[in-house]
């Protein structure tokens, strides 16, 4: 958590009084009074906490479930609107109705139990496990998705490139009229395609080689940098336009085939039992 997050949450709030503030925390930072803070200010926060004090620390490496718990008391003492996020693996579908029954005692506003599509790699591969690394790049252990057929997200899955090269695309950002702003100042249109630029992954799919050749149509990745634009001159620009045009062609990206495509949809699955924007 950034250290002036609460700072940060209070200026937007000062200059737009109706905006909505949410903050997605594993709990794993932060100090108590921060969080008393922040429930004054900010509208919920959602804490991902993937499963009890025996298994959290799986998926949410070096999370201490003691300082969590903490945390999360705190805030919501304090007049805080919190939500558990439950992402299920293999390892934890057996905790599901423990964790339900701690988070109605906390006070928790909801718990919302996570299908999780991180099996489908950034690659759009289909992945029986995800392995976890030391900082040496040595794998550790394995995650498995559940084995429980209720908690299994049915939309990770990769069509045919026909199908992916047809299925019709309704932007969800568009949608919800949402942008996203990733650290270095540049402005897309969601966080799934800021994914298509960074890291050694992306870099020889095709869908890198499309915005690379986007962002030289308009004259270079600065002009769709908000350090060096109007962000209102970004969204209603050449930028958005060429991305959007792009839906209906062969330019399209796979990555907005694959995440807002009618063909499936593993990122809506996640998500049956909340809506962030109530």
């Amino acid at each position: 958590m950034h250290p002036q997050v609460l700072q940060i949450a209070d200026w937007f709030k000062q200059r737009n009084p109706m905006v909505k503030i949410g903050i997605h925390t594993n709990g794993g930072v932060g100090r108590n009074q921060t969080y008393v803070d922040l429930a004054k200010v900010v509208d919920f926060i959602a804490f991902g906490i993937d499963g009890l004090d025996d298994t959290n620390h799986i998926y949410r490496r070096r999370v201490k479930w003691d300082q969590v718990m903490s945390r999360a008391e705190s805030f919501i003492s304090a007049g805080g609107k919190a939500k558990w996020d439950y992402i299920v693996f293999e390892h934890n579908q057996h905790q599901i109705e423990k964790a339900r029954t701690v988070a109605a005692t906390l006070g928790f506003s909801q718990f919302n139990v996570k299908k999780t599509s991180r099996f489908l790699n950034r690659k759009h591969q289909v992945m029986p496990f995800q392995p976890v690394l030391d900082k040496n790049g040595n794998e550790e252990y394995r995650i498995y998705p559940p084995s429980n057929n209720k908690y299994i997200n049915k939309e990770v899955t990769m069509p045919d490139n026909e199908t992916l090269l047809q299925t019709k695309i309704s932007c969800n950002a568009q949608r919800i009229n949402e942008i996203y702003v990733a650290a270095d100042g540049m402005v897309f249109p969601c966080g799934w395609l800021h994914d298509r630029l960074y890291g050694p992954e992306v870099e020889s799919t095709e869908d890198y080689l499309k915005m690379k050749t986007m962002l030289k149509r308009i004259g270079g990745s600065l002009k769709a940098n908000c350090r060096y634009v109007d962000l209102q001159e970004i969204v209603d620009g050449e930028w958005f336009r060429i991305i959007s045009d792009s839906w209906g062609g062969p330019e399209r990206l796979e990555r907005c085939a694959v995440m807002c495509g009618a063909c499936i949809n593993p990122i809506g699955a996640q998500n049956e039992e909340i809506n962030y924007k109530d």
